[in-house]
Order: C-alpha cells, then structure tokens, then sequence
C-alpha cells in the first residue's frame, strides 16, 4: 500500500473519510484524501469512483484511484482524492460570513466548469452545495459524488429525494425530477449563500418539514435577492438567471460561464469592491480605528494609506485577510 492512513476528518452514510500520508509512489502527492467504507457496504462507493473515471480530464474533479484494504481485521473499500488544504467552502462562510465578491466569482467560474463537465458526460451532480466544494490552492474544486446520476434526455426521475432542501430545485422537491438546470438552481442557491452569509432560505426553528418542503418545492416564493449595492449588478443578475422557477427557463452552465460575473476580470472587481483612505497623521490608533470602521460599515475592501511623518505604510484589507506593503 503506498500510502498510511492518518486523522480521521469526518465521517457519513456512506463510511469515513481520513487524511493520509503517501510515500510518494505512482506520482502520489505526499498528502491525501482517503474515503472508506466496509467492503460489504461500499456499493454506493464504487459507483461513486465509477462517475469520477469519467471525470478524470477535468482539473476540477480530481481522483488518483482506489484500493482494498484490511485493516484492523475488516476488509475496506478506499477512492484516493486530492487533499484540500483548505477546507470546504461551507467552512469558510462559517468562519467569514459574507465572501468578497472576487472570490465569489473565482469560485464560481470553478464550479460552473466542473459541472459543464458534468453535463456534458451525461450526467447530474444532483447536491451543488458549499460543503461538497473543496478549495486547494486558489481553485475551488467539486466533490462528493455519491448522489450523482444518469441524465435522460436531460431530466431524470429518482424514487428518492436526492441533494439537500435548501439547496434544492423547486422541481427536484415537488417531482424527484433532477437534470443539468436542477444543478443550476444549487449552484444559484450556493453563490447567495455566498454572498451573503446565509442561507439561501430562512426558516423558524419550528418550522415543520412539510412546510419547508411546500415553500421551496411548490410555492410561488423564491430565495431573497439582496436589492442594496452590498452586491453588485453582475451578481444579482447572474443569481436571477439561476433562480427561475421554470428550470427550461434558467441559464444553462455554458452561458452561465460567459456571464459578466463570471469573466469580469480580477483588476475590475478589486476596483468595483475597493475605498482608498488616506490618512496624514501620528496617530496610528486613531488611523487604524478609521479604516476598520470603513471595511465594516461598507463591506468593501479598504485601502489605507497611512503617514506618520517619518514613513508611509499602505494596508490592503478584505474580510479575508490583512496585509502590509
């Protein structure tokens, strides 16, 4: 075997997932993602490997095989993934809230290819969600594929209810129907998550199952769009291409990929969600007080130009991170 199961990061229906250590053989990177399950149990787990074959040609999706083996006395079915150095998605906007526009744009132009990918193999994710959306590096790359199927002439009809509500299609609630705009309806829902902080619904704690089921599947009501200038013009029009009730209606992902928000180039963006501060003063406190007044009452990013006499300090600050030149 060459590689050594490590810590234990979550585990599920399917089995566990753990982190592991390579000895760097077969081109193996030197640390991995190992999911798992009893060999007995691992039916939903070689299909799953079965769809990422086919997937092997997108640098979104990223899978280097699988293997048997018996641990502890139990015989194990493992699919070996690149290892996401920083996280999932859903982590970062719990830890975050809102994301920056920049960022939400550059993940999602990860996404849409992936999922173009997808579709064009025949096939529908069928749970787009930020926990199912790994970041490596600068690329937000999809994962978990177990509820991945077949698409018929673009629509498919499961027994079961696959993804997660509130993420879900209206259609794939009330009808079990699922095809490429049901993926589009997610990945809507997701990027306003995104944007926002929450969710893409809101609901009492005591809200029953069936009315939360009856308000996204067969209401006339849909997610809320903020209508203030916290996002811009490319963002809600991008959202209110993916959020249509009628899914013959919406977006497909190729356009969606050559949509403003998803092309706008980097410089644009930092231009568009960017305040310069310039402050001539010896009292750095007093500066610094400023600019994090500004970064929290706009939610842009600031730029802060400080001077205290002697020396000029410029700051570059997004809810993401903080640095000085």
């Amino acid at each position: 075997m060459g590689w050594v199961r490590g810590e234990t990061l979550g585990k599920g229906g399917f089995g566990f997932v753990s982190m592991a250590n390579t000895n760097q053989e077969d081109n193996l990177p030197p640390l991995i993602t190992v999911k798992s399950a009893k060999f007995s149990e691992s039916e939903s787990l070689r299909k799953e490997k079965m769809v990422l074959d086919k997937f092997q040609s997108c640098p979104f999706i990223h899978c280097f095989g699988d293997s048997i083996t018996t641990e502890n006395g139990e015989k194990l079915y493992n699919i070996l993934l690149e290892y996401a150095s920083g996280g999932c998605l859903a982590n970062l906007i719990i830890i975050k809230a809102a994301l920056p526009e920049i960022t939400v744009s550059r993940c999602t132009k990860s996404i849409l290819s992936a999922l173009l990918h997808i579709h064009k193999a025949g096939y529908v994710h069928c749970d787009m969600k930020p926990h199912n959306v790994l970041l490596v590096g600068q690329d937000a790359k999809l994962a978990d594929f177990g509820s991945c199927c077949k698409s018929f002439n673009n629509n498919s009809n499961c027994d079961d209810f696959k993804g997660t509500v509130i993420y879900a299609a209206p259609e794939s609630i009330a009808q079990q129907k699922y095809g490429p705009e049901s993926d589009v309806w997610a990945l809507g829902s997701s990027v306003l998550h995104m944007l926002t902080g929450k969710p893409p619904w809101a609901f009492d704690s005591k809200a029953q199952p069936k009315d939360v089921l009856f308000k996204i599947g067969c209401s006339d009501q849909n997610p809320h769009i903020p209508t203030n200038n916290r996002i811009s013009k490319e963002a809600k029009d991008f959202l209110a291409k993916c959020l249509v009730k009628d899914p013959t209606a919406r977006w497909k992902v190729d356009m969606l990929l050559d949509h403003p928000f998803s092309t706008r180039p980097i410089h644009q963006q930092l231009l568009e969600n960017t305040i310069i501060i310039i402050i001539i003063t010896i009292d750095c406190v007093m500066a610094f007080t400023l600019w994090c007044l500004t970064v929290f009452t706009t939610q842009k990013c600031s730029l802060l130009i400080y001077s205290s006499g002697y020396s000029m300090y410029i700051c570059f600050m997004t809810n993401l991170s903080c640095e000085y030149y």
